[in-house]
């Protein structure tokens, strides 16, 4: 005899448990639908029916709920629990309610205001559970946002619901503590709930059908209140209908499958969209456009509120925009790959110490650091790798320098240190610290693959009152010289040789003739030849361009010797230049067809050229 219960199940026994758990919340909603056709076809003269399957549908909500929680077995139970609970007093409110009223009695009864309250306490406190799940981290922008929409709907309650149901004749006291109490704590759902879904993240089924039985459940708090105060509310209304649909959501929420991720963390959303700007726009827009129906009501009671409202949304408004503007200044000099500083913010950064350097009599120093072999990295390992050795070169820079170094992506693989305040000794002792913290430890990508990094560094410290091009064509030489030397080192600018490096007065007007002095020289060349292959005059363009550049100067840069100019297109040869470019722009240089640069930067070679 065999049992039953040993060996592997059947795949049917397996596929029932989910198959009820993906259709639960369709079951639920089709009951749902059921009880409360019911309650709007029991006739009127049935009461006791309709408060029945009223309750049923409230009730059965609570239970929904549980049954969920049960089923899919959520990480924030506590959330879902809550909301259980805050349910569960609404039906118990419900009930006092129809018991209370069911012998005629006009009066709203207090245990039953109380339970209806209580609910706002637990899904207040559900909400803010759900929204700190899922925005763990401080979002000042997202906080500034809530406070301004929540002050819009705060001046659209008082002055149509709160102030003429407090000013109304004929109310008790009682009835106007609660009709103020009551939309208080719907203000605080509200404020809750808008902070939540400005958070951003995914929208999962279950927390769109959350957010939906919130939507309903204030709408309708409104609406009854407003139809209250006018004194046309009627049981089983329309009304009804809204806080009907509301509970068959906050159960279909509670039974889908994906209530298991509506808590999980998301990353916040602080930017400013063209929705979330037109939304706060509307917002602002409340308070003004208010006080203008008031006044051609002739209706001037709650002025004061409003202007008050006015003149905060105003400061709400300001802070945000201070915050875009310091997140946007923050963004721009931020390189967005490595968090550094970027180039714009060292030049700044650069132009700043270099005054203060002139005014003490301190040194200025900087350092650059150029990743060794990285197009290597780069081919084998592939972009992300790359990327991945830029990011950890900038952190341990970072950690190696002190807080008031500046440490800023240069360009490409390149980074740059800006140290005030240190002299030669100290430059060379901060340059080594930082090669040997890169080379210290492989950097690891794809949490298995260790690739081995080094670094070399050109430092240079220069006299504050030397220019800031002469500091920064000191560095790159020197960092020439250390990859030249074999990579992996450090290599300190001779301070007599970086003088000498003064900018050479040349302006983009003068190399934009050079350039088109040379590019027609080369091309006439070329096309008085009768063999040869057939360059492009774009390609020769280039050529040539790269060679005024080199041999007139620029801001920052040396004056290059012919043989030094030589040697870079020869080294650019099929990487940067094309190759016949290259071979016939030489050979023609080489004839003497190019010549000398016509520059006033031209009696300057002799002072810089090196080797």
């Amino acid at each position: 005899m065999t049992s039953s219960s040993s060996g592997p199940q059947p795949a049917t026994a397996l596929a029932a448990p989910r198959t009820l758990r993906s259709l639960a919340w369709v079951v639920w909603g089709a009951v749902a639908v059921m009880l409360a056709a019911c309650h709007f076809l029991v006739p009127p003269s049935h009461p006791v029916a309709e408060a029945v399957f009223y309750c049923l549908v409230s009730g059965g909500t609570a239970v929904a709920m549980a049954v969920g929680i049960r089923l899919h077995r959520p990480a924030a139970r506590t959330v879902w629990w809550l909301l259980a609970g805050g349910q569960v007093m609404y039906v118990g409110g419900d009930v006092a309610y129809f018991v209370a009223t069911a012998g005629g009695s006009t009066n709203y009864p207090v245990l039953a205001n109380v339970l209806y309250l209580s609910q706002y306490v637990f899904v207040a406190a559900a909400l803010v559970l759900l929204g700190r799940r899922r925005s763990p981290q401080r979002n000042t922008a997202a906080l500034i946002d809530t406070a301004i929409l929540a002050v819009a709907a705060a001046v659209l309650w008082w002055v149509f619901l709160i102030h003429p149901a407090v000013a109304a004749p004929g109310f008790s006291a009682l009835d106007r503590v609660a009709a103020t109490i009551y939309p208080v704590m719907d203000l605080c759902v509200l404020t809750v709930a808008i902070r939540m879904l400005l958070g951003g993240g995914a929208r999962q089924r279950s927390y769109l059908l959350l957010l939906t039985f919130l939507a309903l459940t204030l709408f309708a708090d409104t609406a009854y209140g407003l139809l209250t105060l006018h004194g046309v509310y009627e049981t089983g209304g329309w009304s009804d209908a809204v806080y009907l649909t509301s509970y068959l959501a906050l159960g279909a929420a509670a039974l889908h499958r994906s209530m298991r991720q509506v808590a999980d963390p998301v990353e916040d959303r602080s930017g400013a969209t063209l929705y979330r700007v037109v939304l706060l726009a509307v917002a602002t827009l409340v308070a003004p456009v208010v006080l203008i129906v008031q006044n051609l009501r002739q209706v001037a009671t709650s002025d004061l509120v409003v202007v008050t409202a006015s003149a905060v949304l105003f400061l709400l408004v300001l802070t945000r925009m201070a915050g875009l503007v310091s997140a946007q200044r923050r963004i721009a000099m931020t390189d967005a790959l490595t968090g550094v500083y970027t180039r714009r913010f060292l030049s700044e950064a650069l132009r700043v110490e270099s005054g203060r350097a002139a005014r003490h009599g301190d040194l200025l120093a900087m350092l650059l650091v150029d990743v060794d072999h990285f197009k290597r990295i780069n081919d084998t390992y592939g972009h992300p790798a790359g990327d991945q050795v830029l990011k950890e070169v900038a952190h341990r820079l970072r950690e190696a320098c002190r807080g008031t170094d500046v440490v800023a992506r240069f360009g490409g693989e390149e980074f740059a240190v800006l140290v005030t305040g240190e002299a030669p000794d100290g430059l060379a002792a901060l340059a080594e610290r930082l090669r040997k913290r890169i080379a210290g430890a492989p950097v690891l990508v794809d949490g298995h693959t260790a690739i081995a990094v080094t670094v070399s560094v050109g430092a240079a410290a220069l006299p504050g009152e030397a220019s800031t091009e002469q500091l920064l064509v000191a560095a790159d030489d020197a960092l020439y010289a250390a990859k030249r030397g074999g990579r992996n080192r450090v290599v300190m600018s001779d301070p007599e040789r970086a003088a000498a490096y003064a900018p050479t007065g040349s302006d983009s007007a003068d190399i934009d003739r050079q350039i088109q002095r040379w590019t027609v020289m080369v091309g006439e060349a070329l096309r008085c030849r009768a063999d040869g292959p057939d360059v492009p005059a774009t390609m020769v363009a280039g050529v040539c361009a790269a060679w005024a550049l080199m041999r007139i100067g620029r801001p920052g840069y040396p004056v290059l010797s012919a043989e030094q100019a030589r040697a870079e297109l020869q080294r650019c040869r099929g990487v940067q230049l094309h190759p016949c470019a290259v071979d016939e722009f030489l050979a023609l240089e080489a004839a003497g067809v190019v010549g000398t640069p016509e520059s006033t930067a031209a009696p300057l070679l002799a002072a810089t050229m090196v080797g």
